[in-house]
Order: structure tokens, then sequence, then C-alpha cells
């Protein structure tokens, strides 16, 4: 595999028209109590911590979207334009950097922990970043992520997680024991997830490892 990178574990949660509510009971499954995160926080833990038991304490975290959480944003707006001040917990749940920082408490783990934002037409340059860092030996695994929460209710969202190591392993190359398939069979293969997304949405890159080699 290009730049001896090997996929270890690989893991996703792809919904259409959850609310929050429904979002925030599934997490407590994981313990999780998600009553001041963001939609886009939440979609992101349900597809990430599956892979907790593989994640070693100095695994680095990597998450792309391009943009952070819609429904916080707007929340937000129209709490600045009726009471001119924005809730604080608001404000904190929308940063920039509150998803990883979640993440990398709840995975506990204290590698780098960077968001960035791309498009589509970007979206391997995480990738490329989670490469290098593996490359230089500043750690031995990246969470590599791409995250989406839709401003509609009829559009597909949620997050797709691969677990990069500079190591090869027994099982690398095969997905994670624990895959989180609210809307589709659990025998549906990740392709087949692909396909039922249009062909230009944000997640695809993510569902389609063939990425790794190009």
């Amino acid at each position: 595999m290009k730049s001896n990178i090997y996929l270890q574990h690989q893991s996703q949660f792809i919904t259409q028209g959850q609310s929050e509510a429904e979002l925030r009971q599934q997490l407590k499954a994981f313990g999780v109590d998600a009553r001041r995160l963001s939609k886009f926080t939440q979609l992101c833990l349900l597809g990430a911590l599956p892979l907790k038991p593989y994640i070693t304490p100095n695994t680095a975290i990597y998450l792309a979207s391009p943009f952070n959480s819609p429904s916080k944003f707007n929340k937000l707006f129209h709490q600045l334009m009726e009471q001119d001040l924005p809730s604080p917990l608001d404000f904190m749940a929308n940063l920039n950097n509150a998803t990883v920082f979640q993440l990398a408490q709840l995975l506990q783990t204290t590698g780098n922990s960077i968001f960035l934002i791309t498009s589509p037409e970007d979206n391997a340059q995480p990738l490329q970043l989670a490469q290098t860092e593996l490359k230089n030996g500043t750690t031995e695994q990246v969470l590599l992520g791409w995250g989406f929460e839709s401003p509609t209710d009829t559009e597909w969202e949620g997050s797709c997680w691969w677990l990069l190591s500079n190591a090869a392993e027994e099982n690398t190359l095969t997905t994670s024991a624990v895959q989180n398939l609210p809307n589709f069979s659990t025998a549906l293969s990740f392709s087949s997830i692909s396909a039922q997304l249009p062909a230009e949405h944000y997640l695809q890159f993510g569902l389609d490892i063939g990425n790794l080699s190009d």
C-alpha cells in the first residue's frame, strides 16, 4: 500500500432524518451524555466510538468537514439577533475543535487533534496529512474521519472513520467488528452503502478505502 500506510479498522455512521434526541439516545449506549453536544459532534461520535477498543494512548485524530454544525450555528445566529448574546454553552459546542476535543477525551488519547475545513474537491487533504504524520513517526496510529451534518432533514449525514497505522497487523484491511448502520442493513457492504448516497456527497470519499492507494 502507498507509503506503507495500513488501514487497521473502518467504521461509519450514516443516517437520514434522525433528530438530535434520537442520536443522544444512541450515544447513551456508549455512556455519553450528549445533551450539550452539537448534532455534528453526535454524528461523529457515533461513527468513531465503535473503534475505541483499538485506540492507543497517543493516537492522533484528524477530522474533516465542509462545515461544523449548521443547526447549532443557526441557533447561535438567532440568539444573537434576538438577545444580542448567544448562550456560552452553545457557543462552545459550535467551536471547530469541540468535536475533536470530545473525541480525544472519550477515546483517552493525547495525540494531535486537528479539525480541517475541506470541500468534496479537496477532501483527500486530511489523508495526506495523516500519512505525513505516520511517516514522520510522531505517532503509530491516526484516527482519520470525515463528518457531515446536513442543513436539511432529507439528506444523508454522518461520519466515516479510518484507523490508520504505519505497521501491518493480522487484521489489516478489515473493517471494524462493530459497525453502526441505523438506516442500512448490517449485511450491506461499504460499497453498497456508498451506492445509496449521491455520487457527489461529501462522505463518499471516506466510504471508499480505495482512496488509500490513489
